[in-house]
């Protein structure tokens, strides 16, 4: 590449990235008109918000703060909190379970390290494949968790089982866009050796493509984790069990000392979290 052919390359202001960039920003002021954005009304509307997170004078415990400290309750929380992470765990081995393998019929090297051949039936072959498979996860992703708990409560009642289920489908269909995407990025290097001795597609697989993925893959699992964990928090709002039951009680009972403390719980539960996840990536990635 000569030098004007890298100078026209290189120029932020060629007629193609203009054309984007003027597209860009016509779908943002489009976007931010029909949604009525506005600062100023969120400006304007502070002192009820302010109003709201004081609480009533005359009303106890309608208040965020001070937070509910009393240790019966503190317990309570604690042991729902507990309850929400093993909900998210188990969730994450259910969603790990479906979307490993999906994410291999996901991804287009692996089918073709799978179904070697490019005749008309190994060709549709992989197509049929590929498009059940990433349609499946489309689904499973697009609907959010409370919608699956919603679903899930109706076919075996309120309690963390539809909670995880819920999450579990969820993750899955994450998990498996993720794990794909990983799939698709590894070097073919290894695998075209190992295909050229003849070697099969499990052995494949265990030596050239998981060695080079494993480290996205756990990556990945503990990001999915962590936001099981915040999902399963709120997942109590439709009956599905965990600290989410508590939060949605107290809120809808306006007592705000208790709602504070409980995203006190949460919070802090969150933030321990990542810092085991970061040692964890620190040592395995």
């Amino acid at each position: 590449m000569n030098i004007n052919e890298l100078k026209k390359e290189s120029n932020p202001f060629s007629i193609s990235k203009s054309i984007v960039i003027i597209i860009f920003i016509l779908i943002v002021v489009k976007s931010w008109n029909d949604t009525e954005m506005s600062f100023s009304s969120l400006l304007d509307g502070g002192k009820f918000m302010q109003e709201y997170i004081i609480g009533n004078p005359d009303i106890q415990g309608s208040g965020f703060f001070p937070p509910n400290l009393n240790s019966a309750d503190l317990k309570d929380y604690a042991l729902a909190m507990l309850e929400t992470i093993q909900m998210a765990v188990i969730a994450l081995i259910l969603s790990i379970i479906v979307a490993v393998p999906l994410s291999y019929m996901c991804s287009k090297n692996i089918l073709d390290i799978l179904i070697p051949g490019k005749t008309p039936l190994p060709l549709l072959s992989k197509k049929v494949i590929y498009g059940s498979a990433t349609l499946l996860a489309n689904i499973f992703r697009s609907i959010n968790e409370i919608i699956w708990a919603l679903i899930f409560v109706s076919a075996v009642g309120l309690g963390p089982m539809a909670g995880i289920l819920a999450l579990g489908v969820h993750t899955a269909g994450v998990l498996c866009k993720l794990l794909s995407e990983g799939n698709e990025a590894i070097d073919p290097g290894p695998v075209e050796a190992l295909t050229t001795t003849g070697a099969g597609f499990i052995k494949i697989l265990i030596y050239a493509v998981i060695p080079q993925t494993m480290p996205h893959f756990i990556s990945m699992a503990l990001y999915r984790f962590e936001s099981d964990v915040r999902s399963a928090s709120i997942l109590g709002f439709v009956g599905a069990g965990g600290i989410g039951f508590y939060l949605f009680d107290k809120m809808r009972a306006f007592e705000n000392s208790d709602v504070c403390t409980i995203i006190i719980v949460i919070v802090i539960t969150v933030w321990v979290l990542d810092k085991i996840s970061s040692v964890i990536r620190r040592r395995f990635i």
